[in-house]
């Protein structure tokens, strides 16, 4: 299963943008590494000479499997909130903008800390301002108060949260989402959303508002609010 362009732009732009994400990698991923839901975030990690790890297994549903000429590198099918692997099986396990597309993510979390070995790290990408994406599987967006909240419900100790990006850089990622929506690009909408005359009427001025704002959104974003922040980059540690 191929990635559509669309979908390749946005993972380029969410790593290109969360420069912390790869840095919380360097520091706390080793060993056994389990990605849930991660599918070719793998490809991004190994040209990355500061994230050290021995064995990489990336747990995805159904037949979306990445196949990758590397040793150190496996793909199982699986569910997240329903893991097939013993306890303590892992040294690190990540989660990465994956629990807005489950249905239960307590239950995900819950999973992980099981999976994981004690003294190990999860780390999770978290979004708190997400539009909607890869319908009909988009649930829900998260507060930090949820994330430490269920690490607390999954016995993980939260040792950093780190809220990326905040209500400007929020506001530029939905001027750029406005056109994929718009223009109904495959994974960002549905044939039940319907288009009103007042839409193709309004559409382009709502595109030159929008072309407009990005740039001055990102400007802004300088000195951001962290209050509606994109995304919430959680590490948290299993005790020992």
């Amino acid at each position: 299963m191929n990635k559509s362009p669309v979908d390749r732009f946005a993972t380029w732009a969410r790593n290109l943008r969360s420069p912390e994400l790869f840095a919380a990698l360097a520091a706390h991923a080793r060993g056994d590494v389990l990605d849930v839901g991660g599918w070719d975030f793998f490809l991004a990690v190994r040209r990355n000479p500061r994230i050290d790890f021995k064995t990489w297994t990336s747990l995805e549903e159904g037949e979306r499997l990445l196949d990758v000429p590397d040793a150190r590198y496996r793909a199982v099918t699986g569910n997240g909130e329903k893991m097939t692997f013993p306890d303590a099986s892992f040294d690190t396990v990540l989660s990465i903008q994956v629990l807005e597309h489950t249905f239960d993510p307590l239950a995900m979390v819950r999973e992980i800390s099981r999976v994981l070995r004690p003294g190990g790290a999860a780390i999770f990408l978290i979004p708190q301002t997400s539009v909607l994406h890869h319908p009909p599987k988009h649930y829900y967006n998260f507060t930090r108060f949820w994330a430490l909240k269920a690490a607390e419900a999954a016995g993980l100790e939260v040792v950093a949260l780190t809220p990326l990006g905040g209500r400007w850089a929020s506001s530029a990622s939905h001027m750029v989402h406005f056109f994929l929506q718009a223009f109904r690009a495959p994974g960002y909408t549905t044939a039940q959303d319907r288009r009103g005359p007042l839409f193709y009427l309004l559409l382009p001025l709502m595109c030159l508002y929008a072309a407009l704002s990005v740039p001055a959104c990102l400007l802004l974003s300088l000195g951001d609010l962290t209050e509606e922040a994109n995304n919430h980059l959680v590490v948290a540690r299993k005790p020992k």
